[in-house]
């Protein structure tokens, strides 16, 4: 017998049934087995998600029950948050931690300090504030806070040490002063 002709059909009967039979052939061969049909993963589609650029986050108000916070942890809390917001370039929310009588440096009044300022931080496409070896004095409803500052933009890295006078006012601390060395 020639290995060559062990596939080809010899009679008319065995043409016709070679012709369904490679074809079934085929599709038992190449057809997937499924071992576990209720387990098979299934493609679930889902409208696309809106990213959203600026997220605010705040406290929950506190439990009525909970430990009050101490002053230096609240302090601390508001420099964190002065650094957050700075880095974040929220203008409205770095201003909002400086005292209505904070005096800016170099004579300038509040009001224009707080729109140069709001132009230098949103003039800037990112923002890296850190503040290192934190250091607080608390006196009652005054404290003098000195850290070192570094500050990293597009352009710029600067390492600056800071002393800020922060005054309680109505619970919440507030910037009264700064000074940069």
């Amino acid at each position: 017998m020639n290995s060559r002709h062990i596939f080809r059909p010899r009679s008319n009967w065995s043409r016709r049934l070679w012709v369904w039979v490679i074809p079934l052939l085929l599709v038992f061969v190449a057809w997937p087995a499924k071992k576990n049909p209720e387990k098979s993963p299934e493609t679930i589609w889902l409208p696309p998600v809106e990213l959203i650029e600026n997220i605010r986050v705040t406290p929950k108000n506190l439990d009525k029950n909970s430990p009050p916070v101490s002053d230096e942890s609240a302090l601390r809390q508001a420099i964190t948050r002065w650094s957050q917001t700075w880095s974040a370039r929220d203008v409205p929310g770095y201003l909002s931690l400086y005292s209505p009588d904070f005096v800016p440096p170099k004579g300038m009044n509040r009001q224009r300090w707080a729109e140069l300022r709001g132009e230098r931080i949103s003039g800037k496409e990112k923002i890296t504030l850190t503040v290192q070896n934190l250091k607080v004095k608390i006196n009652e409803s005054k404290a003098v806070v000195k850290f070192t500052q570094v500050y990293t933009d597009e352009r710029l890295r600067r390492l600056d040490q800071k002393t800020m006078v922060w005054q309680k006012s109505d619970g919440k601390w507030l910037i009264q002063s700064e000074t940069t060395d």
